[in-house]
């Protein structure tokens, strides 16, 4: 029932005003999402089980992660309070690396290479390299989309000189 209501008042967004204050871009990042854990103090060297997504949009305070699965390792990951890990990959560098926290998830209706779910994600914590990677590279990709759409490109049919 839950997810009934999220889908809902996700469509719902589509016909009245959306309220992200945010510009999102829309681009596919590849990104691991793991569930982030304090250290027990026992000096357990355990891997922390990770999930492979990518992005759907992102925006300079949060994404949207398009995941194949909502659980891992047994744990709910849009569960309220939960922190989770991000690595996100940004051209050919290291990832860049975060804590955020889930606001919303819904099950797609249409799988998207392999994803079944979307959880929307406020970012809390990054370090200052990262940050200024990660907002260089929304500010470039925004300034590119705002070009690129300002540009009429011709109809069907239509020569490319009378375009213009």
């Amino acid at each position: 029932m839950p997810e009934l209501v999220r889908s809902v008042v996700s469509r719902v967004r589509v016909y009245f005003k959306d309220r992200r204050q945010s510009p999102r871009l829309r681009v596919r990042l590849v990104f691991n999402v793991g569930i982030k854990r304090e250290g027990d103090g026992n000096g357990s060297n355990r891997r922390a089980k990770t999930l492979q997504g990518h992005t759907r949009d992102v925006s300079v305070k949060g994404m949207a992660l398009l995941v194949p699965q909502v659980h891992l390792d047994g744990h709910h990951l849009a569960a309220e309070g939960r922190e989770l890990k991000v690595e996100l990959q940004i051209g050919s560098g290291d990832p860049i690396s975060m804590i955020v926290m889930p606001r919303r998830y819904e099950r797609l209706e249409e799988t998207e290479l392999g994803c079944a779910y979307l959880i929307g994600v406020r970012i809390m914590k990054i370090n200052e390299p990262d940050q200024a990677r990660y907002l260089n590279f929304i500010r470039e990709g925004l300034e590119n989309s705002k070009r690129t759409s300002t540009i009429r490109r011709p109809a069907a049919g239509e020569s490319p000189a009378s375009a213009t």
